[in-house]
């Protein structure tokens, strides 16, 4: 008992002396981290950087990177890193699916054009436009082909932006992909936020509804003109995407629902000033008003967000 005892205490005594490396005792320098200092996030990141290290450059992903630091250089006159390229894909002023377009399009993802070129028919005929009898890129869905989709919605978007912007920027497939990255300036050549935020917003809902219009027409309507949709019809779609955007800003400034990440009432405000249909006499703080008009098919939400 008294030996136990003993032992007992020798071991709370070398547990609580501080240990001394021997004189002839050597350390190495091994690689790597240690377990015992290291959390499941940071390994993951490690895990992701040296597998990432390791994968060759695809030709298309640095064709697509070179295409959106030159459209990103003409606006903001600075050329962005790859580092920040890759990080405003995932910026979350962007819809999730948009954010989804813009990465497999940085990565030539979309099964468009070359994809189906060196396939047995009929997928060959997938290739080229029907309209225009050219190969299918997203600089020709989204700019150059001569559907109704991609001749109006760039008009009409450039026609709801005018009360803020007196030229439309030239866009190009390196803007939509890089979209998150463009910045706009006031009279006065300083960063306006309320405008970026706008355009950005604008810029890519407008590409992502070109690109949903066009799938529908080649793929649901497997190219059949009499299914294609009207310019009213596209019109609509284009205020009924906007104004969810719209709808969903208001939703988001609810600080007792989102606390500390609820977006600040005087950026929504800035975003989409001068842009509104709006009843005479309305303040200037719309966001909790429940008689605000934000263009077509706009109705007032329900309960207690209004």
């Amino acid at each position: 008992m008294e030996r136990t005892a003993r032992c007992a205490k020798d071991a709370a005594y070398d547990d609580a002396t501080p240990w001394r490396q021997p004189p002839d005792l050597e350390i190495f320098d091994a690689p790597g981290a240690r377990l015992d200092g290291i959390t499941q996030k940071t390994a993951h990141t490690a895990i992701r950087l040296a597998r990432a290290s390791k994968t060759p450059a695809r030709r298309r992903t640095e064709e697509n990177i070179a295409k959106i630091k030159a459209a990103v250089r003409v606006q903001n006159e600075r050329t962005p890193t790859e580092d920040q390229i890759w990080t405003a894909t995932k910026a979350k002023l962007l819809a999730r699916n948009v954010r989804n377009f813009i990465w497999k399009g940085i990565h030539g993802g979309h099964k468009i054009g070359s994809y189906f070129a060196h396939m047995p028919a009929p997928w060959c005929d997938y290739a080229k436009c029907p309209l225009c009898g050219t190969s299918e890129d997203l600089q020709h869905i989204l700019f150059e082909c001569t559907s109704p989709e991609a001749t109006s919605i760039w008009q009409i978007a450039a026609a709801f932006m005018e009360p803020r912007i007196e030229q439309w920027p030239d866009l190009s497939v390196g803007a939509i992909m890089g979209c998150a990255l463009l910045e706009f300036r006031d009279e006065e050549g300083r960063t306006d936020d309320g405008l970026t935020r706008v355009m950005r917003i604008v810029i890519s809902e407008s590409a992502f509804l070109i690109w949903k219009i066009r799938c529908e027409r080649r793929i649901e309507h497997e190219d059949d003109q009499e299914k294609a949709p009207t310019v009213d019809e596209i019109t609509g779609r284009w205020h009924a995407t906007i104004n969810a955007r719209i709808s969903h800003d208001r939703h988001l400034t609810n600080k007792r629902r989102y606390k500390r990440k609820a977006l600040d009432e005087d950026l929504v405000l800035e975003t989409w000033e001068d842009l509104l249909e709006k009843p005479e006499g309305l303040p200037r703080n719309w966001i909790r008003h429940p008689g605000v008009l934000v263009g077509r098919g706009t109705t007032r939400p329900r309960g207690r967000e209004r």
